[in-house]
């Protein structure tokens, strides 16, 4: 019994541990962002004021002259929906910076797990007011935001549905497995032990309810449920075959018990090709998925065999 008790840390230690982990996490993310390498100190100097602004409680409205649009932020600390783009800007992700790739005006996109919005914003300035974006994201607090940016922006051909995307219609629980804004349907402890009673939508129900007959993009984030998403999605690959964004977020996949390459093997079925952009924003064909120490929060573009976009 003694001998077992001291071959454990204290509790102290391992939650210390774990931090430090966590930050060295942070860092090599950081380390390997595009917006760090082309300008270090400026990212890192816009962290530090950021820090300071949530510190002070002071929420932000920031420029984003790619798309000619405003943004507004929380003063939230830590969440990639807040903090990063604060920090970021259009360079927020690589594949936001290259959606003029695959939709223009008069297209119509879907941005599910919208979060604060700065996909959709994008979206809604590249498709115009002749084209439509639909934008999911069924928490309260994230919805809030993301209504505040579409208002200010006039984005009067953006539809906001407060809803998740699963396999089916129905009800779900939304539960905050990262903060307030930390979204996924599936079960599991949570940081704050808070959660929402949401409503639920399949993709080729929305499509129905929209009136949508085609769709170009699909850009997913759920936390997990991906692969959930596309099995309710059997129409619109079929017909429309939009090119898909979508997230290997391994953890978030094993909450709901579903494989970690779901999602990739369901697109195969419907003869998807996948790929990434390398760093000058060149698409690169992937065989398979990526090594899996690169797989948490990693982004994959699913473009249907026979669409040109992926020339």
């Amino acid at each position: 019994m003694t001998a077992e008790v001291r071959s454990r840390p204290p509790a102290e230690t391992l939650t210390g541990a774990s931090r430090l982990s966590g930050l060295r996490t942070k860092f090599h993310y950081l380390r390997g962002h595009p917006a760090f390498r082309k300008s270090p100190l400026r990212t890192l100097g816009r962290l530090l004021f950021w820090r300071v602004r949530c510190w002070l409680n002071l929420p932000a409205q920031i420029a984003l002259p790619r798309w000619q649009a405003q943004f507004y932020l929380p003063a939230r600390w830590g969440g990639a929906g807040t903090t990063m783009i604060f920090a970021t800007r259009e360079d927020y992700e690589v594949e936001l910076a290259f959606l003029d790739r695959f939709i223009s005006s008069g297209s119509v996109a879907i941005d599910a797990g919208a979060n604060c919005g700065i996909y959709t914003v994008a979206m809604a300035k590249l498709v115009g007011s002749s084209g439509r974006v639909i934008a999911l994201e069924p928490g309260e607090q994230a919805g809030q935001t993301l209504q505040r940016n579409i208002e200010l922006n006039g984005l009067d051909h953006v539809r906001l549905v407060r809803k998740a995307l699963s396999d089916r219609d129905g009800s779900a629980r939304l539960y905050h497995h990262g903060g307030p804004v930390g979204y996924s349907i599936a079960a599991g402890e949570t940081e704050d032990g808070q959660s929402e009673e949401i409503s639920s939508i399949s993709l080729d129900s929305l499509l129905q309810q929209e009136g949508l007959d085609r769709v170009d993009l699909l850009k997913m984030d759920i936390e997990g449920a991906e692969e959930l998403a596309l099995r309710g999605a059997e129409t619109m690959l079929t017909s429309s075959r939009p090119v898909i964004v979508f997230e290997l977020n391994p953890s978030a996949a094993a909450r709901f018990g579903l494989d970690t390459d779901g999602a990739w093997r369901h697109l195969k079925r419907f003869d998807y090709e996948f790929f990434t952009f390398d760093g000058a924003g060149k698409l690169c064909k992937l065989r398979s998925p990526p090594p899996e120490e690169q797989w948490e929060h990693c982004n994959i573009i699913a473009i249907h065999k026979d669409d040109h976009r992926s020339e």
